[in-house]
């Protein structure tokens, strides 16, 4: 049995596909991902616009071609995100792709993407676990995925979620909010942490209530931090330590820059540089107010949740 997960996010469309055996095992086929630029043009008019129905669908060409290249899937699993169901045509674009490709789009609430977030990276940061399912450490963690519509926090002690949120305030939106001119100015990130200290009221008492001392970041942005840090060395790792002090002199770099000067760091996706100095001070912001003991990368997340859904089922319905 072969299936395959996208993650049909607001900036980038990302694509896993596994094989299942009668053995009970799982292995990864292939992987593939490409810019979409879905909220490009109608982010703030809450649509999504005529020039990303074509951005999808170019997108979507290629992930299917890849997936036919890799020999194939018996079942496709599109999950659409904050994009989607926040545009008030997402339920016209869900149609349109799948009368085109033949699957069918899963349209998700935020507390789902958190979720579906929080299994795949716990795939990944499985060894921070002791006997009881929990961190070993004793300690909860904070979870941040950083998407193109939506951010989503999790609160969780490693063997349940303690707590999940979703807030609209992804990097896509942000830049087209506060569209300044590079290099953002000192003023534009005060403007910018203002506005995302007011929108995150409820996490800030839910992280004095747990006060996590592990924060683990997944997706790509943190997957390019990884990757500007070390110049692309453990790439093959899907978690790893950042340091913190790493983290702060990357984001001076990426503060003071342009997007040409961006492109040509080694380690730098093309797909992350619009968006990858926003993603930065946000992260450094968060940091800064919860302040924990350590900080993991996580190459795993919504994909990866949804791939050991299926899975699960599979396990529970053939072995």
């Amino acid at each position: 049995m072969r299936i395959a997960v996208l993650d049909l996010g607001t900036n980038v469309f990302n694509m896993i596909l596994s094989e299942f055996t009668p053995q009970g095992g799982c292995k990864s086929v292939k992987e593939y991902k490409c810019a979409a630029k879905l909220g490009a043009g109608g982010l703030s008019n809450g649509l999504i616009a005529p020039t990303a129905f074509d951005t999808a669908t170019a997108a979507l060409d290629k992930i299917m071609a890849a997936i036919e290249e890799a020999g194939g899937a018996d079942k496709i699993i599109p999950y659409a995100t904050s994009a989607v169901r926040d545009a008030s045509n997402g339920l016209e674009f869900a149609n349109f792709l799948n009368a085109r490709y033949g699957f069918e789009i899963r349209i998700i609430p935020g507390e789902r993407e958190a979720e579906l977030i929080f299994k795949g990276i716990m795939e990944s940061v499985g060894h921070l676990r002791g006997s009881d399912g929990k961190f070993a450490t004793g300690e909860n963690a904070l979870m941040l995925d950083i998407g193109g519509g939506s951010n989503e926090f999790i609160i969780t002690d490693g063997e349940q979620i303690l707590w999940k949120r979703s807030f609209p305030i992804g990097m896509a939106r942000m830049r087209e909010k506060f569209n300044y001119a590079e290099p953002i100015s000192p003023e534009v990130v005060e403007e910018f942490e203002q506005f995302n200290n007011g929108v995150l009221q409820e996490l800030w008492e839910q992280v004095e209530r747990y006060r996590p001392g592990i924060f683990i970041g997944s997706s790509g942005s943190f997957d390019t931090f990884k990757d500007l840090i070390f110049n692309c060395g453990y790439s093959e790792l899907p978690s790893i330590e950042l340091k913190r002090e790493d983290l702060e002199k990357l984001n001076d770099v990426l503060v003071a820059s342009v997007a040409q000067e961006r492109l040509q760091m080694p380690g730098m996706s093309q797909i992350r540089v619009d968006y990858i100095v926003l993603a930065s001070i946000f992260t450094q912001f968060v940091l800064h107010k919860v302040n924990p003991r350590i900080v993991y990368q996580s190459s795993y997340s919504l994909k990866e949740g949804g791939m050991k859904e299926e899975f699960e089922k599979y396990l529970k319905e053939n072995i």
